[in-house]
């Protein structure tokens, strides 16, 4: 789908990612990897179809409304009326104020997400399975019911302009608005990747409701539902959800035909306000989505801009490229589309930029394309478009694109499909889609700057550098090219193979898998997308550091990444498992490791090469020692992070004995002075296979997982594991104190009570605790923030090894209120020791165990926080089935249990709090 302006509204805690960059991940991929073929499609009696995709292997549930309403329903005069109607959707309603509608989400533990676009506008609420009616419910009303009176549309549209100012930020974004204007005039596909702020002065309140009246119907809604559901029954209780949407005409989706163009076209234009830089861009007519032409096109694209190696970055990796950053936009629709290469530069530079965007045009169309380009262009599109499929809405959003533009289980078989391109096939959509007779270059930049140029003179440069590098470059026998039919065939191929149903997805169950040298092996197949989670874990981190080696587990885990892979020709493992797939590092007070989540077909390979990382990793003193500068920089970014700084100040008061006072990262002093054989000993005690679990989850046949991890581990050090004393907190009585002076104008109090080991029983309990604090419905929002005026209030429970402390903070404005409100936070604590949550508090339960186990089960949405949870269980001695159990023992909790905790660790008696531990962050000011 072809986003202009996407609302990312993530009602967790959590944000999965900055609204402005998945905006643009939306923008920029095509066609993702899936196993789109749904299991059910239904049409019901009001028209609205039902499409449902079972995937049982993790309890979460995606449900989505596509509304065939976007862009292409918008007269010229009226742009931005798909936007400004989906923002206002799950804002508010008849009987919810606004915000109500998130909040209630967000009691739910789930999060919210939509999307404006080209043929269809897009609502995501995910939730945990339990919670699939409730949020179904939800969406339905919000749909149904949509309150989109002018307090409403101001805040939507309050939304749409800060998210187009930040998608037109710069002026490389921003031009390609011109280029669509010019290459599409006259038809829908010539909207603009995101409208100017200015732009929306003419949406009203009328023209809203007007629009939303219109196309906001039952024949026009399709809601798909992707998760933990049956088939029928989820049919079922759409129809009951949605039974009463209102009915209308399903909306136009007639065909036209654009006029030919003649080019090149070259339009000099200034930056619109708020827009800033300058920026020269080419861009072209695309084909359809899902064509042969527009998977060649797409990998022709990471050649010349998207891959690491690709020949803008090598340009720029040379120091002499005359532009600061390159960039390939791709929008595909079933209308046609657009593809654009933009180059952002410095204002002085714009003509010499000319000439390095129109010669990488040409050499496009006239030099061969290396297999090894063509590799790494294959992997940068495969990474990227299916790391967009890691979660389950990502599944349901492949599942329901495939569906609604005819190509039910195309998505299937993309990965079969982009492997079947060739160089020669690049060359061919080059010389095709490339033409610069059929082509618009735009220069854009600030006024006082684009004053000095003449339109003239543009059009004439364009033409006399194009005709020197055609002179240039097709001299002599041409490059070899694929012809239509035989490349259209043979990309095309797989579409016959598309299976009759859909694949079973698994069911998520974890295997555990003892290894010969004592390594633990953690297997889950999951089929609902080809993307495996390579992981490998080890019990360690601040909990097992002094005074004198703090921060020694980021130095061995960074230097172990900064080892050079033996096969990666030159590169480090950090470089080489990069390139394989999405690398992350972890560590905590009480393990580390690293995991890589990539293509299905490459997991053994990475699997291979993190073995050899962990079996024999470059830990002499050159690399130990550019490490420490690495690990150092880090910390420098961590120090000057004012709000990272209030929220780890509790560790240094609540355990001024125990090892848990120390930094995570390390202290300048110590990752400096720190003697590297400090730094080697703990590799040894630490990186031994009885301290190490091995996890492989995702598209997987789980019997071939033991023999290869045996395989990549088997080097890696099979003595005993020997971590040493851990320094232990002794017992406390009354409360310790301590505070800073901070940036900015709040205050933020933290306050910590200890807590048991992570295998008491008293831990589902906790969560419960924590979740009636905290949360939209908790007691720190009804009496605290409501009506005491804190700025923000938060209860968690820090669950680790050997104690999981309850934390709370709170922000207020400045210090002066803050002593009535610790006052306030203490109060609400002592309720829920000492008060019975029966009557008029009873609902308070509910919500609190609806959110904490919901909490916790949105933390298995994907195979990587799947692996990370399950690893921390089996390290932590829980067991096997903990990540499933402990929602379960959650929901089984009662006022009785939390009288029980409460008593024990909050509240001695009616009057004496248990020991705890209280920190203050104040205005530097003060």
């Amino acid at each position: 789908m072809t986003a202009r302006l996407s609302r990312i509204s993530e009602v967790r805690t959590r944000m999965r990612a900055n609204p402005a960059l998945l905006l643009l991940a939306l923008l920029l991929v095509p066609a993702q990897e899936a196993s789109a073929l749904p299991d059910l499609v239904r049409t019901l009696p009001n028209k609205i179809t039902v499409v449902v995709r079972e995937v049982h292997t993790r309890p979460i549930v995606s449900i989505q409304a596509w509304m065939r309403a976007g862009t292409r329903d918008e007269a010229v005069k009226d742009r931005g009326l798909a936007v400004g109607t989906a923002q206002c959707i799950m804002e508010a309603t008849s009987e919810r104020d606004p915000g109500q509608m998130q909040k209630e989400v967000y009691a739910l533990a789930g999060t919210y997400a939509s999307d404006a676009g080209y043929d269809y506008s897009y609502f995501d609420l995910t939730v945990p399975a339990p919670s699939f009616v409730k949020g179904l419910k939800l969406l339905a009303d919000g749909l149904m019911h949509a309150r989109l009176d002018g307090p409403v549309m101001d805040l939507a549209l309050g939304r749409a302009k800060g998210l187009a100012r930040t998608v037109l930020a710069d002026a490389d974004r921003a031009a390609v608005n011109t280029v669509r204007a010019q290459l599409h005039e006259g038809t829908p596909l010539v909207s603009p990747l995101a409208i100017h702020e200015h732009e929306f002065t003419g949406i009203t309140a009328t023209l809203i409701q007007r629009f939303y009246r219109d196309y906001y119907v039952a024949e026009n809604l399709t809601v798909v539902v992707v998760g933990d559901v049956d088939a029928e029954d989820a049919v079922t209780k759409v129809g009951a959800a949605f039974g009463a949407m209102q009915r209308g005409k399903a909306s136009s989706r007639s065909r036209f035909n654009e006029r030919p163009f003649e080019g090149p076209r070259a339009v000099l234009d200034r930056n619109p306000p708020d827009t800033h830089g300058a920026a020269v861009a080419v861009g072209f007519r695309a084909p359809v989505w899902g064509s042969a032409d527009a998977l060649a096109l797409d990998i022709l694209m990471a050649v010349l801009v998207d891959s690491p190696s690709s020949r803008a970055q090598t340009r720029l990796n040379s120091g002499n490229a005359e532009f600061l950053r390159a960039a390939a936009i791709r929008e595909y629709e079933t209308d046609g589309g657009t593809v654009a290469l933009t180059l952002a530069v410095n204002p002085d530079s714009l003509q010499d930029a000319e000439g390095a965007l129109l010669t990488m045009v040409e050499q496009a169309r006239s030099t061969p394309v290396t297999a090894q380009e063509l590799d790494a262009a294959v992997t940068s599109v495969l990474l990227r478009d299916l790391f967009t499929r890691a979660d389950q809405s990502g599944v349901g959003r492949a599942t329901a694109l495939a569906f609604l533009r005819g190509a039910p289980g195309s998505d299937d078989v993309y990965v079969r499909r982009l492997k079947a391109l060739r160089p020669e096939d690049l060359i061919a959509v080059a010389r095709k889609y490339l033409d610069m007779k059929k082509a618009v270059v735009v220069e854009m930049g600030p006024s006082d700057v684009m004053n000095r140029f003449k339109q003239s003179d543009l059009e004439r440069r364009v033409r006399e550098k194009q005709a020197v590098y055609v002179a240039a470059y097709r001299g002599g026998p041409q490059v070899t090219a694929s012809g239509d039919a035989e490349r259209q065939a043979r990309i095309d191929a797989a579409l016959k193979q598309i299976p009759a149903k859909a694949e079973s997805a698994g069911r998520g169950r974890v295997v555990r898998t003892a290894l010969p040298g004592g390594a633990r092996l953690l297997t889950s197949e999951d089929h609902s997308a080809p993307l495996v989670s390579v992981a490998l874990y080890f019990m360690g981190g601040v909990r097992y550091e002094s005074d004198k080696t703090n921060g020694v587990t980021a130095l061995v885990r960074e230097a172990l990444l900064n080892s050079y892979d033996p096969r990666g020709k030159g590169l480090t493992y950090r470089q080489t498992l990069g390139q394989m797939g999405k690398l992350t590092s972890y560590q905590d007070k009480d393990m580390w490791g690293c995991a890589v989540t990539l293509p299905s077909d490459s997991w053994r390979d990475a699997l291979r090469r993190m073995g050899s990382m962990f079996a024999h990793p470059g830990l002499d003193t050159v690399n130990v020692d550019a490490t420490r500068i690495y690990v150092l920089d880090e910390l420098d970014k961590w120090l000057d992070d004012d709000q990272a700084q209030r929220e780890r100040l509790i560790f240094p008061t609540k355990y001024q004995i125990s090892g848990y006072r120390l930094p995570a990262l390390g202290s300048h002093r110590t990752l400096v002075s720190m003697p590297h054989s400090e730094i080697e000993d703990f590799y040894r005690r630490f990186v031994v296979q009885q301290n190490m679990v091995v996890c492989v989850f995702g598209d997987i046949d789980a019997s071939l997982a033991p023999p290869a991890a045996e395989e990549a581990v088997r080097d890696v050090s099979t003595k005993a594991f020997r971590p040493g004393t851990v320094a232990q907190e002794g017992d406390f009585e009354g409360f310790r104190e301590k505070w800073e002076l901070g940036q900015g104008a709040n205050s933020t109090v933290a306050l910590a009570f200890n807590g048991p080991p992570a295998r008491s029983p008293d831990i589902p309990a906790l969560y419960v605790f924590a979740s009636l604090l905290s949360g939209p419905k908790g007691w720190f929002e009804q009496y605290i923030i409501k009506t005491g005026g804190a700025k923000g209030a938060n209860a968690i429970l820090s669950q680790a090894m050997d104690e999981c402390p309850l934390i709370a903070t709170l922000t207020v404005g400045g210090p002066l209120q803050e002593e009535d409100m610790v006052k306030l936070l203490f109060r609400q604590i002592k309720k829920a020791a000492l008060l019975p949550l029966h009557g008029d508090l009873a609902p308070d339960l509910v919500y609190a165990k609806t959110l904490a186990s919901g909490g916790y089960l949105m933390a298995l949405d994907s195979n990587p926080t799947r692996a990370l949870q399950y690893a921390r269980a089996e390290l932590f001695g829980l067991g096997i089935d903990y990540p499933i159990l402990l929602p379960a023992k959650i929901e089984g909790t009662t006022s009785d249990d939390l009288l029980r905790i409460g008593l024990r660790y909050f509240q001695k008696d009616q009057w004496n709090r248990a020991p705890y531990a209280i920190c203050e962050t104040r205005p530097g000011g003060w």
